[in-house]
């Protein structure tokens, strides 16, 4: 793995962007072409403002065209701003193309991966550094999360080793889970999308401990047996998909079976794909 997939798609959108725009720039340049190489020269007399001159591409001497709104004027201006666009569009996409070939991972699979086979070692556990900043997170996220009504309170009628309410024995299996992992988790921290639709209320949110800024997602799905459920499962998908979230890499789902009951061999593949560890098969 050459790049974290979540800095890939993101690279890779911002290319798109770039040679969409390219392509619309170069069209523009393309009707203004007869300006090219053209040059202008201005001087200013009195009170009256600036007047401008042309040196057509091809010519030696200066043309007289007068004042800035001349529409002359204005083309070769716009030819000399498009030309400096595209410039810097080249420039960010050799660039980007170079970041896609050439960056090297930090999570902690890859680097021991990177090593000779000789050096590779267990990866070592969550830092202090992680609890620390996590600690910090978290109060942080607390108090956003108290600007919210709360998710369905009455539902709420288990508790977990930190007095965290939750609505089910596998939310409850869930977060101790995470907890004996070391990982700082906040339960249905509010997520307001950019969709401009209600905030979503994701079962846990993680503070990534390999970077330690990014804010991961952990959705259980236990009632995939329903049809009304999977209709809004679907739905919530499309919307964490659409403001930016990759599954697999920022976004994880714990699923149960029939009867809402999960696999901690499956909740171990989670944890080890947010610590970092990648490639890691479920028992």
């Amino acid at each position: 793995m050459l790049m974290n997939a979540e800095l890939k798609h993101r690279i890779n959108y911002e290319l798109s962007l770039l040679e969409h725009a390219k392509t619309e720039y170069s069209q523009r340049l393309e009707l203004l072409r007869n300006y090219k190489g053209a040059f202008l020269r201005r001087s200013k007399h009195g009170t009256s403002g600036y007047y401008f001159h042309i040196k057509r591409r091809g010519f030696e001497k200066y043309e007289y065209l007068g004042k800035s709104g001349h529409p002359e004027v204005k083309r070769v201006q716009e030819v000399r701003f498009l030309e400096e666009v595209l410039r810097r569009i080249d420039m960010n996409i050799e660039l980007m193309e170079t970041l896609l070939n050439d960056f090297l991972p930090f999570d902690p699979s890859s680097v021991c991966e990177s090593l000779p086979e000789a050096y590779r070692c267990e990866v070592p556990p969550v830092s202090e550094l992680y609890e620390r900043e996590g600690a910090r997170w978290k109060a942080d996220r607390l108090k956003y999360q108290k600007r919210f009504p709360e998710n369905y309170p009455e539902n709420k009628r288990h508790t977990t080793t930190d007095r965290v309410k939750v609505k089910t024995i596998s939310e409850l299996t869930l977060y101790e889970m995470f907890k004996a992992a070391g990982l700082v988790q906040v339960y249905e921290l509010p997520l307001a999308m950019n969709d401009y639709g209600p905030p979503l209320y994701p079962d846990f949110t993680i503070l990534s401990p390999v970077d330690m800024k990014t804010e991961i997602i952990v959705e259980f799905a236990g009632r995939l047996d329903s049809w009304s459920y999977c209709k809004d499962f679907g739905e919530r998908l499309s919307r964490y998909i659409n403001n930016g979230y990759i599954p697999g890499v920022n976004l994880f789902f714990v699923f149960g079976d029939k009867d809402g009951n999960i696999d901690s061999a499956q909740i171990e593949k989670v944890i080890a794909e947010i610590k970092g560890l990648r490639n890691v098969p479920a028992a």
